[in-house]
């Protein structure tokens, strides 16, 4: 009795161990193919002594080998589900439950293993063959390889909008690292880059007009300072004309405080 007991220790063990480590390549690969066997050769599942079967990683059944001895199948598989003694008796009958992968769905499956005169496993049959191709997964084949297809051009970015605060010039930080993006994807560029400055409707027209020209000023300088050549670029200032968006009177609009960034005739 101490004897079992010791075994059944060894077989919740060996499935903890089944269930948390990974399986080595090399035992993914059986050296044998167990047969279906028609359901007439299985017992009433109503006479199991586990009639709703126990549920198992497929891994755990995978690794019986003709040659095995009964307490080398018992420490992975247990007591059989129906009466048939551990001592002497030529066959053992399991009820397997096996988890599909779609969510608690699980299928049900009927396991033999028959023995010979030494009590060495000779023969495994399972009740059908998609219970088998769970434990067993039918070699995929091999797409034969075609050519590469043609690696996708990149999108140049051809225009960036950078946006300032209410009566100012100087670039938030945002503005910088957008610059920077924008300068790292589209240039440098064969073309001119034009740099126009904006403002809101809010001031008088002359202000807005120097205070468009400022930000502009500001960001062809940051360019400058990133190795962009002053020859390159086209600074002007638009004041609060051509807004982004448009608004009735004077309006603190944050869409219209902007500088526009864009390649020119000659970019490619």
């Amino acid at each position: 009795m101490r004897a079992w007991a010791l075994l059944s220790d060894r077989r919740w063990i060996a499935l903890l161990a089944l269930a948390l480590h990974p399986w080595p390549g090399h035992a993914a690969e059986p050296q044998f193919l167990p047969e279906v066997a028609p359901l007439s050769e299985f017992p009433d599942a109503g006479s199991a002594t586990r009639r709703e079967g126990v549920f198992l990683p497929p891994q755990a059944p995978r690794l019986l080998t003709p040659g095995m001895t009964k307490r080398q199948v018992y420490a992975l598989l247990g007591v059989p589900h129906f009466h048939e003694g551990l001592l002497g008796a030529r066959r053992w009958n399991y009820i397997l439950d096996f988890y599909t992968g779609q969510g608690t769905e699980y299928r049900i499956c009927r396991l033999q293993l028959r023995w010979d005169r030494r009590m060495r496993l000779e023969r495994i049959a399972w009740s059908d063959a998609s219970c088998r191709d769970m434990v067993y997964p039918p070699a995929q084949p091999q797409a034969a390889a075609g050519p590469l297809p043609p690696p996708v051009p990149a999108v140049r970015p051809r225009s960036l909008t950078v946006h300032f605060d209410f009566d100012k010039a100087a670039l938030s930080e945002e503005a910088q690292r957008d610059l920077a993006a924008f300068m790292t994807e589209a240039g440098p560029d064969g073309g001119m880059l034009s740099v126009t400055g904006f403002t809101d409707s809010a001031g008088p027209d002359a202000y807005n007009d120097r205070l468009s020209l400022m930000r502009a000023d500001n960001v062809a300088r940051h360019l400058v300072a990133m190795g962009v050549p002053l020859s390159k670029l086209q600074i002007s200032g638009a004041g609060e004309r051509s807004p982004a968006r448009s608004s009735d009177g004077p309006a603190k609009e944050p869409l219209n405080r902007r500088v526009l960034l864009e390649w020119t005739a000659g970019a490619g």
